[in-house]
């Protein structure tokens, strides 16, 4: 063979390698990207199978329960609006919820420990929420609580991780549709109902106003959930934190006036709260007890909000 025609071979065959080796880097590449994609997709949500229908409404003669065993423990919570304030007997409370939760508990832990005939339990856990069961039952975790610790009252703040679709049986339910939204209802109401009918009332505290634009648009309809659900549970309070956590034009506030002096509230992340925001939820949450519940309680070095 002619060294001219030999080239040509020969180069011909290296031409034909090259493209063949970039059409290997091409689907390379290309599957790089899908395990990529398939890496970062959410986990699929394990179905969710407790049931979603909610207890039968607690009647007059079940709330006189709670009252009576009140009572019997000593406890003087009495949610009667016509009741008189009493001093604090011996009472059990029940803190359960997410890392806001264990804000709000760090708090008031801090500003109970003067309160000799009190006992106070934290049992929040981050990340949970009521439309995560695959990750964190509350309803299944509730009912051992409430066997094991026998509160009088139980404290609820949830939520912030709830702006999730929730798959039932194989069948999703978007975040934000009517269906999400008779779902989650149901599970508030069953949580609440669970607790009163064990005998202690329920303070499902309420969402504060949220930073992230997004975000706080789906905790503003998650909070509207629990102004709409919770008081159908006879012996359960909703208390609204979004107006005290907002500044006057109703926007989100970074800091504040606190006993008069300016302190950040909210964390960097503009969700959680900073150890001041902590005292200061602990303060009004407390004050609402008092107030609710007509007992005489007072926080230990109380921060107010004073602008």
């Amino acid at each position: 063979m002619k060294a001219p025609l030999i080239r040509r071979v020969l180069l011909s065959l290296l031409v034909a390698g090259l493209i063949a080796g970039i059409s290997f880097l091409e689907i390379d590449n290309r599957n790089l990207a899908s395990a990529i994609a398939a890496k970062n997709q959410k986990p699929t949500e394990k179905p969710h199978t407790d049931p979603i229908v909610p207890d039968p409404d607690i009647t007059p003669s079940q709330i006189q329960a709670i009252q009576d065993k009140l009572a019997s423990d000593g406890c003087n919570f009495n949610a009667d609006p016509a009741a008189v304030r009493k001093v604090l007997g011996n009472c059990k409370i029940l803190l359960i919820g997410d890392s806001l939760g264990n804000n709000l508990a760090y708090g008031m832990i801090s500003q109970l420990t003067n309160q000799t005939t009190l006992t106070f339990t934290r049992k929040a856990k981050a990340s949970t929420g009521l439309s995560n069961p695959w990750f964190y039952n509350w309803h299944t975790n509730l009912a051992t609580f409430l066997k094991t610790y026998k509160p009088n009252m139980v404290i609820v703040f949830l939520g912030a991780n709830d702006r999730q679709d929730y798959v039932i049986n194989g069948v999703r339910q978007v975040f934000g549709t009517e269906a999400w939204k008779k779902t989650y209802r149901a599970n508030i109401t069953k949580i609440a109902t669970a607790a009163t009918k064990s005998g202690a009332y329920v303070l499902w505290v309420g969402m504060p106003i949220m930073k992230p634009y997004n975000y706080a648009k789906g905790i503003t309809l998650i909070d509207a959930q629990f102004a709409l659900a919770v008081p159908t549970v006879p012996g359960a309070t909703y208390l609204a934190t979004r107006a005290y956590t907002a500044d006057a034009s109703g926007a989100y506030r970074e800091g504040a006036m606190v006993n008069g002096r300016y302190a950040q509230i909210r964390g960097e992340d503009g969700i959680h709260f900073t150890a001041i925001g902590q005292q200061v939820m602990a303060t009004y949450v407390i004050n609402s007890i008092t107030r609710i519940f007509h007992v005489k309680l007072s926080p230990v070095n109380p921060r107010y909000i004073t602008k």
